[in-house]
């Protein structure tokens, strides 16, 4: 990636927001050489990574605070017969722990974290490595007193005789003691002594070993300690040599792991490093962007990485940008409008977050957000006059420039600040048209800012650019900072030098200076925009209005769902109701049957009732499994493909359920057989339940008589034959029901001709009933006597 463009997109802010978030110095030296990456591969699992981390952060944290560097470690013991300190050696045991604290926690949890857990298991946790440096050494590096047998009796001899020497030297001072001053007991070059005052030695006092300051005292070593020290001394040394065998000994136990441990490092250092970046995106309420494979680059509410950061807590929120490049929008944008309007952070917003993204980070915007791999940014932004490289403003300016256009194709983005400034406005917008056509023809992405009307123009002639500006409120005469397409803005200069207290007078003297034909172009431009804000307004009324009637919407269907869910739970408690009751009426009948057959009579019959009985309840079993199983399965839309012979279908307006006859007829309607209901019904207004098969045999479909309804009604088909008169009139009464509930308006009963016994039941039923209007036999082609044609009111 380009260097300069990094620097004056500011990237390096976004590593120093990163650092203060990494736990360890190997995290922190991964995110300082942090640059942007071309790899998909790679920024798909990182960005996988992040939101992982994302997770954990919502209910916990990561195990990995406390990581200690060992790269000093390495170091030190790296070469052959090396001994490191304890120092130096604790911390490999430390490092060792949070290993072992991240695998347990990441392999817990390795279904919700993948990635993560791909990379944690890589690690060596080297148990024995760490038990053996726990045995030994403290947290400190210090070598623990039980670390060997032998050490543990050095230890304890020493403590006995410093304890003696002690002894001895405390009684000798209550000897040496005088009117105005104590012997002191003093360690001196790991000698215990005393300081006394040189009045106060007699005769052979001992070995002195130096004197005070002022010389009035003199640090005295009594005849009768110089064994216990010498002793002491002894006792250190072999001290010394049992700890620097014990040092050697650990120090080849983790030579031998080293390549293990530089593993450890690296792969602890990128779990550092993305724990960083999962804390940023959590305090930015950042994102992972979408992958942008055609090269747009789509931008929903992003905001300023940087402003964001600065202003977290804060409630003076940053205003978002939405934007879209490429794709079905233009390729390059023009953005037009005063001074401090927020060009140039709309210019640094695109750059960072594109940055951002190629660094595996999440970004500051909202969901929608579509980002593509870009080969590279060109940035030129701000004033790079350089006085030790004779390069005025619009030298530094071209200079950046001509690098880009070398560089620029559909795989890069180009920011440019104030294209074509620092020379003659007139040739300044000859070169920005020259640059925007080439960056047009090279097929680059970018955004351009400039003040210049010409390339007003030339982005609203020019096919592949647009025009945009940032808004500005002309009551306040303050900007508002919300990104405008295809509106480009007025410089306002007047405006914004009357707000800042420039003479009125003046400012219309210089109005008068702009020209009749400068005047009402913008004029034009401040329409434009209050128009846009007129819509936008309208727009955002309207979202308000299709919000408010989605949510209507889903409160209604989750109203009919609870309706459906109840209904559902009636129909099963009224068939377990029904189940209890025929269990009750099987226990009697048992009874009634077993008091027979002890009576010595009818015993054969009482063995076929109990059979019918259990075959009874063994169909009633079936039966609710199947009602269980239709209430769960969900209904779909028919189709005509799905109308077989055979199949399961719901007739919603009815809440009936059947089976299909036969496929659609030429009229587009669909005989359904609902128990001893025929009726044919338009394919629209059936659904699919059950997987639409249904379980038993394929109805027989019954030959039907025609029968003419009026055009676009459903036609009901009821056949009686075989039934009682009494279940006749039982079934047509609640077919009517039905019929009347549902709208329905015509009915066709088959009764047969026969002896006339059920024919002329239904026709005294069809007499009394009110809910009849009229009805008759039906005509030779119809079905003759065999049948009746009911019409309802």
């Amino acid at each position: 990636m380009n260097q300069h463009s990094l620097r004056v997109l500011e990237l390096s802010r976004i590593r120093g927001a990163l650092i203060d978030r990494a736990t360890c110095a190997g995290g922190i030296r991964r995110l300082e050489a942090l640059e942007p990456s071309v790899d998909p591969a790679f920024l798909a699992r990182q960005h996988r990574a992040v939101t992982e981390i994302r997770r954990i952060l919502e209910d916990s944290d990561l195990p990995i605070h406390g990581l200690p560097d060992l790269g000093p470690t390495i170091t030190e013991i790296e070469p052959i017969g090396a001994i490191g300190s304890g120092a130096r050696i604790a911390p490999v045991a430390k490092s060792l722990h949070v290993v072992q604290r991240l695998q347990r926690v990441l392999h817990e949890r390795n279904e919700a974290l993948p990635e993560l857990w791909g990379r944690a298991r890589g690690l060596a946790p080297l148990p024995e490595l760490r038990e053996v440096i726990d045995r030994h050494l403290d947290p400190d590096g210090e070598v623990r007193d039980n670390a060997t047998p032998v050490l543990r009796k050095i230890r304890r001899e020493k403590d006995r005789v410093r304890e003696q020497v002690n002894a001895l030297l405390r009684k000798i001072s209550r000897s040496l003691a005088g009117p105005d001053a104590d012997p002191v007991l003093t360690l001196r070059n790991d000698r215990y002594l005393l300081q006394v005052r040189r009045d106060r030695i007699h005769g052979d006092g001992g070995i002195v070993h130096g004197q005070s300051g002022s010389g009035q005292s003199v640090y005295l070593e009594p005849p009768s300690a110089v064994p216990l020290n010498n002793e002491l001394a002894e006792l250190r040394s072999a001290e010394a040599e049992e700890i620097r065998r014990i040092l050697a000994e650990l120090s080849d136990a983790v030579r031998a792991e080293l390549p293990s441990l530089a593993h450890n490092e690296r792969t602890l250092a990128d779990l550092d490093a993305t724990y960083a970046a999962g804390r940023l995106s959590r305090d930015l309420d950042a994102i992972p962007a979408l992958p942008a494979t055609e090269g747009e680059i789509r931008l929903v509410r992003a905001r300023h990485p940087l402003l964001a950061l600065a202003r977290l807590g804060s409630e003076d929120p940053v205003v978002p940008l939405d934007l879209t490049l490429g794709g079905d929008a233009a390729s390059l944008i023009v953005i037009t409008g005063p001074n401090t309007g927020g060009k140039t952070v709309a210019l640094k917003t695109v750059g960072l977050v594109v940055l951002m993204h190629q660094c595996g980070l999440h970004v500051p915007a909202a969901e929608g957000t579509k980002l593509p791999i870009l080969r590279d940014v060109f940035a030129d932004i701000g004033d790079e006059q350089s006085i030790e490289a004779s390069l005025s403003t619009f030298s530094s300016h071209m200079a950046n420039v001509i690098e880009m256009l070398a560089e620029a194709g559909p795989d890069t983005l180009v920011l440019l600040d104030e294209l074509g400034v620092g020379t003659d406005p007139e040739e300044g917008s000859a070169l920005g048209k020259a640059i925007l056509a080439e960056l047009n023809r090279r097929g680059a992405r970018g955004i351009v800012t400039t003040h210049y009307g010409a390339l007003k123009v030339f982005a609203h002639e020019t096919p592949g650019l647009d025009n945009a500006s940032l808004e500005f409120d002309r009551e306040t005469l303050a900007p508002t900072y919300r990104f405008l397409l295809g509106v480009p803005g007025a410089s306002e200069a007047l405006s914004i030098a009357r707000r800042l207290g420039f003479p009125d007078r003046l400012v219309e003297e210089a109005r008068s200076h702009l020209g009749e034909e400068r005047e009402a172009i913008e004029g034009l431009l401040r329409d434009l925009t209050d128009r846009r804000r007129e819509l936008d307004s309208k727009l955002a009324e309207l979202e308000v209005e299709r919000a408010s009637a989605e949510h209507a919407r889903e409160q209604l269907d989750r109203r009919l769902k609870s309706v459906a869910d109840e209904r559902a739970r009636l129909k099963q408690q009224a068939l377990e109701d029904a189940r209890r009751l025929v269990d009750a009426a099987k226990s009697e009948l048992t009874e009634l049957l077993d008091a027979v057959k002890s009576d010595g009579a009818g015993g054969r019959a009482a063995g076929r009732a109990r059979t019918r009985l259990g075959e009874l309840g063994k169909s009633f079993d079936r039966q609710l499994a199947s009602a269980q199983k239709e209430e769960s399965a969900p209904a779909r839309p028919a189709s005509v493909e799905d109308l077989v012979a055979g199949t399961r279908v719901r007739i919603p307006s009815m809440n009936w359920k059947g089976v299909v006859l036969s496929p659609p007829g030429s009229n587009g309607k669909v005989p359904v057989s609902v128990g001893a209901l025929r009726v044919e019904v338009p394919v629209s207004a059936l659904e699919i339940v059950n997987g639409g098969r249904n379980g038993t045999s394929t109805p027989r479909p019954e030959r039907a008589a025609t029968t003419k309804t009026p055009e676009g009604t459903t036609s009901f088909e009821l056949d009686l034959r075989g039934r009682t008169v009494d279940e006749a009139v039982g079934e047509v009464d609640r077919t009517l029901d039905g019929l009347v509930v549902s709208g329905g308006s015509w009915l066709r009963i088959i009764h047969g001709k026969g002896t006339g016994a059920l024919r002329g039941a239904v026709t005294e039923q069809l007499k009394q009933d009110r809910r009849v209007k009229a009805f008759r036999l039906g005509q030779p082609a119809e079905g003759g006597d065999g049948v009746t044609l009911v019409e309802l009111k």
